[in-house]
């Protein structure tokens, strides 16, 4: 299964803490893109908020390893899962009528 996962600084979080941490969460999400559950990231308009792909079995199992970055830890990072599906919309334009 395929997750969107929206990444954002937490509303309370200090950016001194988010600074001090980055270079930490970027390694381990380095390992979670070696392993094969991130499969894209992505940098967004809005300069604390990032987008990552992950490819997991369940929402559970996306939760749990994004759970383990440390910034998302310590409660300075927040994350929202949205499960993508396949688009099949497009199956009704060869659909007979």
């Amino acid at each position: 299964m395929k997750f969107l996962a929206i990444i954002d600084v937490a509303d309370n979080a200090p950016m001194e803490a988010v600074r001090a941490g980055l270079r930490e969460e970027l390694r381990h999400s380095w390992a979670l893109f070696a392993g094969g559950t991130l499969r894209e990231a992505f940098a967004t308009e809005k300069p604390t908020r990032i987008v990552f792909v992950l490819e997991v079995d369940s929402a559970e199992q996306a939760a749990s390893q994004l759970g383990r970055l440390p910034m998302i830890e310590a409660g300075l990072i927040t994350f929202q899962l949205i499960e993508l599906r396949p688009f099949a919309n497009w199956s009704l334009l060869f659909a007979q009528e």
